[in-house]
């Protein structure tokens, strides 16, 4: 079974304050992020859902088409 790859970020070493800070800042920029494009981002997650549960059953899906 292959890993599935994830998004890593890597720091340097930080001290407990700055450690704090920076959790901080990232739990701000994911309530802005999700403020901004919250029901986007679902409405994408559920159709990326859909399009693996039809590959899995070996069907095509058209939900970007223009028809």
């Amino acid at each position: 079974m292959s890993r599935r790859r994830h998004a890593q970020i890597h720091l340097p070493s930080l001290s407990a304050h700055h450690a704090l800070v920076v959790g901080g800042v990232l739990e701000r920029a994911i309530v802005a992020i999700e403020r901004a494009h919250g029901g986007e981002m679902r409405a994408l997650r559920d159709m990326h859902r859909i399009e693996a549960r039809a590959r899995r059953r070996g069907l095509t899906t058209y939900l970007d088409a223009d028809f």
